[in-house]
């Protein structure tokens, strides 16, 4: 079992020390921290019990440190809340209180300290205004309240076994790795470090993970969690990860790393905020993980302290569903919320709203059928994990359950019944233009951009099924077109085509586009006409007939005769081409009996 557990408190309350009690360890690790007598980062530590471990993070209380506070929190399983029993809730206590409800820290442990000090009629007191207090956040639980003092052991003992009787909060150990930096560092012998709590699913040695902020592929050398090499770290794990691949100063505090593939940056995101006075336009700080950096703030609506809101970054964020946040002014705390829509979505200001509203909700059927009526061309799910939390298995599920919907699983795209019926006129329109059109579900989508080519099929199929349109050898014709005869037809259409483009003739793609064929039919023709010789192939997509090649080496030759050479400069100079077109042409002279290659020169033989 392992679980992480946080300090927060006032800066003179005594977290420190009572961590170094606890565990014999004391967090305060720095040379500035121990010189000022305060925590000013995040420091760490570890208490083990047979196969039981708690990493301890102790977060700074200074209210100048607020931002290294927040980035400690973002991976607490519960809060170890110190209030020390003479001075009871001070101003940073309840900025601490605000921050955990904010990141839904829900458990706390509440650790009145140096009650030696005090009497018992105060440290009930105490108590009592520390419920009072917490009672107001709606998001936070009081699970004990414990009276300690450094020099009173059992009372240390009390509180440690208790500790030992907490569980972790449940996290998806089968979700994607995620990890924000908090700690970077570099050791001798070993390289580059940098530290971090585990969110989501779990890292393993020689493992390659995808540095998002930098951009940069990184390999895991070695996996190091509470205070031992392992092979592999997951949720609710403190973790050192011993990284090559990237250079130390590319490593900054606040960087995603993950697996590649599974997220994009954006500079505008959707979220709902809990303030008070929020005002549109205003500029935070805005602080996710251990991630702090400016945004603006528009106000899409208000209910109460509640809003919906879209944040200007000035660079990408790598966000994900459900994130929690949380909003600094002034150096002070502000507000906080979730992320619901982690992307770019230009959705009208209307639709954006109940988009958000199903979001909030975790309607996802609402949201998707939202996302429906607004993309008519249909809509991707291949980045569900990052939209929605959702694996592409669990949205498929989701977009089968709204209504009027084809539902691509291979391509992951979503379209509204309508985009059905828009293939099938496009396709009634290509076949009453020319009735010898040939056509299959993948030159429909690649004639249609947005259409996958099991939304084109579908559309095919329906047709077909009508009488409009028949398959034959793969591809699909007008009804009652003669396929033999419309082969021949197409052979002398690409021909005709070919030749009439002489020496500049248009690539294979084009023609089809042109005869409304597919490519596999224009293909096929093409290949015939190739072995019967009427055409030649040059290059990949550069055929010419024989005729129109025979002209070019003709031309060639005339440049030899009159120079007494040829090369690209002047072969493109005298028949005004492309350098494509000419030096295919010369390569095709180099084959000639008559001709040699004297550097970039072609000139007779002998």
């Amino acid at each position: 079992m392992s679980l992480i557990i946080g300090t927060a408190g006032h800066i003179d309350h005594g977290k420190t020390a009572l961590i170094r009690e606890l565990n014999g360890f004391e967090g305060d690790n720095l040379e500035e921290e121990k010189k000022r007598g305060i925590t000013i980062d995040l420091s760490f530590s570890n208490l083990s019990k047979n196969d039981e471990n708690i990493a301890f993070i102790d977060v700074p209380g200074h209210e100048n440190l607020i931002k290294t506070m927040i980035s400690g929190a973002y991976g607490f399983d519960a809060c170890l809340f110190v209030v020390a029993a003479n001075d009871g809730l001070m101003p940073q206590s309840l900025e601490h209180l605000e921050i955990l409800n904010l990141l839904g820290v829900k458990s706390l442990i509440v650790a009145l300290t140096k009650c030696d000090l005090v009497d018992e009629a105060t440290i009930n007191l105490r108590k009592k205004e520390i419920r009072d207090e917490i009672s107001k956040f709606k998001n936070l639980q009081i699970l004990e309240i414990f009276a300690v003092s450094i020099k009173d052991r059992a009372s240390i003992d009390e509180l440690r076994n208790y500790l030992f009787t907490l569980r972790a909060k449940k996290r998806d150990e089968e979700g994607v790795f995620r990890y924000y930096i908090d700690r970077v560092f570099s050791l001798k012998g070993i390289g580059n470090v940098v530290t971090g709590t585990v969110i989501e699913g779990s890292v393993s040695k020689n493992e390659k993970l995808f540095n998002y902020d930098a951009g940069k592929e990184v390999l895991v050398r070695s996996v190091q969690s509470h205070d031992k090499f392992v092979d592999n770290a997951g949720v609710s794990s403190r973790v050192a990860l011993n990284l090559t691949g990237i250079e130390l100063n590319e490593l900054k505090k606040g960087q995603l790393l993950s697996k590649k593939g599974y997220f994009r940056g954006f500079r505008e995101v959707d979220a709902v905020v809990t303030a008070k006075n929020l005002i549109h336009s205003q500029s935070v700080t805005f602080c996710v993980g251990a991630k702090n950096v400016p945004a603006k703030v528009l106000i899409l609506s208000q209910k109460d302290d509640s809003y919906f809101v879209t944040f200007k970054f000035q660079s990408d964020m790598f966000l994900k569903f459900d994130e929690a946040f949380v909003l600094i002014s002034d150096a002070r705390v502000i507000g906080g919320g979730r992320v619901l829509n982690p992307v770019l979505e230009p959705l009208k200001k209307a639709g954006k709203i109940l988009f958000l509203a199903a979001l909030l909700k975790y309607d996802f059927v609402g949201a998707f059928s939202i996302l429906k009526e607004a993309h008519k061309n249909g809509f991707g799910i291949i980045s569900s994990y990052q939209r929605f939390g959702l694996s592409h298995e669990e949205a498929v599920d989701v977009a089968k359950k709204v209504s009027n919907v084809f539902v691509d699983e291979k391509a992951l795209n979503i379209y509204d019944l309508s985009a059905i019926e828009r293939i099938k006129s496009v396709v009634k329109f290509m076949i009453e233009k020319n009735e010898f059109a040939v056509f299959s579900a993948q030159s429909i989508s690649l004639k249609l951009a947005w259409a996958s080519q099991n939304l084109a099929q579908k559309a095919l199929d329906e047709l077909e099924s009508i009488n409009l349109i028949s398959k034959n050898d793969g591809v699909y014709t007008k009804k009652g077109v003669d396929i033999s005869k419309l082969k021949v037809r197409l052979e002398e259409k690409i021909y005709e085509i070919l030749e009439s483009g002489k020496l500049a003739p248009t690539a294979p793609y084009n023609i089809y586009d042109e005869l409304e064929i597919d490519r596999l039919s224009g293909d096929n023709a093409l290949k015939k006409l190739t072995a019967m010789g009427r055409v030649v192939r040059l290059e990949h997509n550069l055929f010419i007939t024989r005729n129109s090649l025979k002209m070019a080496l003709d031309k060639l030759r005339e440049i030899i005769k009159n120079q007494g050479f040829v090369n690209v400069t002047n072969a493109k100079d005298a028949l005004n081409l492309s350098r494509k077109y000419v030096i295919a042409y010369l390569d095709q002279l180099d084959l000639e009996s008559d001709i040699i290659k004297q550097g970039n020169d072609r000139v007779f033989r002998g």
